[in-house]
C-alpha cells in the first residue's frame, strides 16, 4: 500500500535531512575506513493531524513472506519498488532473476565510486589503469550509479529519503541484530515508518556460517518476487560448483593438507607495528576453506587480529590467500615490497604460492562466492584443478549467473581486478 508522498513527508518530518548527506562517502577501494555516524533523531510516532491516507488495496493484492528473522511481513504480491540495504547481494541477485529495474535505492558500506588501488599498495606499482568502483551491480546495472545512496544499516540510514522514495518493500541484508545497536535502530525505525521490511541474514550472522544460508536468502527473494524457479536454477547451479571443489578435494589425508593464511596486507595494520591481519577460524573464508576445499586454516585462533612479522613467520604457511584489506593486494606486493622483507622465509613466499582473491567490499559474500572458491581452490590444490583454466571457467560464471554480453564479461573482470591480480592471464 502506497502512502502519499506529501503525507509521508510530514511522518519523518523531524527526520535529519542532512544524516546521511554528511556521511563520508566510503572508499569502495577499502574494507577498513570507518563511516562517519549520521547524527539521528527518533521517528516520531503519527498524530491524528500528520497519519498518512492511504489509498485501499483489496487484501489480494497482498501475500506474506516470512524472513530469515522468522518474521511473518504483508508484502505486496507484485513489488514495483524496490529499496536493497545489502552491500550488493540484493541487487545481484534481481539481476539474475532479471527484475533489476524495480531497485529505486540501496544502502552498502560505502557510496558506488570509482577508485584508484595504487594508493593502498606498499610497492610503487601504477599498472591498474581501471579507475572503478569494485561494486558490481555498477556493472551489472548501470543505473545503479544514479540511484540514490541511502547508508549503511550500523551507521545509519537516511531516513527522510528514503520514505521520499515511497518503496513498495525494503530488503535488508543483516549482519547481527541481535547484538549490534545499530541494525537494531535501523530495523525498529523502518518498521515504525509502516514499509514492509524483509531481513536477510549473512552467513556471518550465525556462530558457524554455512552455505545454506546464503541459499535461503535466494530462496526468501524468490518467493518475494515470484521467482521461485529462477531461485531453485541458481542454487542448484551454485551448489553445483561447490559439489565439483568437493568432489576434486575429497578424501585428502589430514597430512597431506596445506596450511592456508589468509592475510591481510593491510597497510593500517601496518601502522599498528604488525606485518598485517590475518582471519581465524570462525570466519566465513576459513569455514568455507576447510569445508568445502578441504585445506586447513594455518591460524588456528578466532577472529580477525593483527599479527607481527615473527608470529608470520612462526605459521609458516604453506599457501597465503591475498583477501582484500584496505585495498586491493596482488601476490607482487609480498614479493616485492620492502615492507614484507621480514617475513620472505615463510616458506608461501619462498615457494611463491601467495594468490590473491577476486576484488571485494564490505567484507562480504555475495553471488560470486562460488567462483571465488574455484580461484582460491586452484591455488590451493593447482595440480588437481590443473585443467581447469579460470579465464574461461570466469567467463562462463559471469554468464551463467547475470545473463550477461562478452562485453560485460570483460567489464566485470576489470572490476574485479582479476588480470591485475594476476588471478588470470
Amino acid at each position: 500500500m502506497r502512502m502519499k508522498k506529501s503525507k509521508m513527508t510530514l511522518l519523518v518530518g523531524a527526520l535529519v535531512v542532512a544524516s546521511i548527506i554528511g556521511i563520508v562517502s566510503m572508499s569502495g577501494c577499502i574494507d577498513e575506513k570507518t563511516v562517519e555516524t549520521p547524527k539521528q533523531v527518533p521517528v516520531p510516532t503519527p498524530t491524528e493531524t500528520s497519519k498518512p491516507e492511504v489509498t485501499p488495496v483489496k487484501e489480494e493484492a497482498y501475500k506474506t513472506v516470512t524472513d530469515m528473522r522468522g518474521k511473518a511481513v504483508r508484502i505486496p504480491k507484485d513489488p514495483k519498488r524496490v529499496v536493497a540495504i545489502s552491500e550488493g547481494m540484493v541487487d545481484q541477485i534481481m539481476v539474475a532473476f532479471g527484475i533489476e529495474d524495480k531497485i529505486v535505492g540501496y544502502g552498502s558500506c560505502g557510496k558506488i565510486r570509482d577508485c584508484d588501488t595504487s594508493g593502498y599498495l606498499a610497492i610503487n606499482d601504477t599498472s591498474d589503469t581501471y579507475n572503478g568502483s569494485w561494486y558490481i551491480g555498477s556493472i551489472l546495472y548501470p543505473k545503479m550509479r544514479e540511484l540514490p545512496y541511502l547508508g549503511t544499516p550500523t551507521k545509519g540510514i537516511n531516513y527522510e529519503q528514503l520514505a521520499e522514495l515511497n518503496p513498495d518493500i525494503i530488503i535488508m541484508r543483516a549482519r547481527d541484530y541481535d547484538k549490534n545497536e545499530g541494525e537494531k535502530k535501523t530495523i525498529a525505525t523502518i518498521e515504525k515508518l509502516g514499509f514492509p521490511l524483509i531481513i536477510i541474514n549473512r552467513p556471518n550472522h550465525y556462530d558457524k556460517p554455512d552455505v545454506s544460508t546464503i541459499y535461503k536468502e535466494i530462496e526468501v527473494l524468490g518467493e518475494i518476487f515470484d521467482k521461485q524457479e529462477k531461485a531453485e536454477e541458481l542454487i542448484d547451479f551454485l551448489d553445483g560448483k561447490l559439489t565439483f571443489i568437493k568432489e576434486r578435494t575429497k578424501n585428502i589425508p589430514e597430512s597431506e593438507k596445506p596450511g592456508v593464511l589468509y592475510f591481510g596486507l593491510s597497510r593500517s595494520a601496518r601502522k599498528k607495528g604488525g606485518a598485517g591481519n590475518v582471519r581465524g577460524i570462525d570466519s566465513i573464508q576459513s569455514i568455507f576453506l576447510e569445508d568445502i576445499i578441504n585445506a586447513k586454516n594455518a591460524y588456528r585462533g578466532k577472529g580477525r587480529v593483527i599479527m607481527s612479522a615473527e608470529q608470520i613467520l612462526a605459521l609458516n604457511p604453506d599457501v597465503i590467500v591475498l583477501p582484500t584489506s584496505s585495498g586491493f593486494h596482488p601476490p607482487r606486493e609480498l614479493y616485492e615490497a620492502e615492507a614484507f622483507e621480514n617475513i620472505r622465509e615463510v616458506k608461501a613466499i619462498k615457494e611463491k604460492r601467495a594468490c590473491s582473491l577476486p576484488a571485494v567490499g564490505c567484507r562480504s559474500e555475495r553471488l560470486d562466492f562460488a567462483m571465488t572458491l574455484m580461484i582460491e581452490a586452484k591455488c590451493v590444490y593447482p595440480e588437481r584443478f590443473k585443467d581447469i583454466d579460470l579465464n574461461e571457467f570466469v567467463d562462463n560464471y559471469y554468464k551463467d549467473v547475470f545473463d550477461v554480453s562478452d562485453d560485460k564479461v570483460e567489464k566485470l573482470k576489470l572490476t574485479q581486478r582479476l588480470r591485475w591480480l594476476e588471478i588470470i592471464e
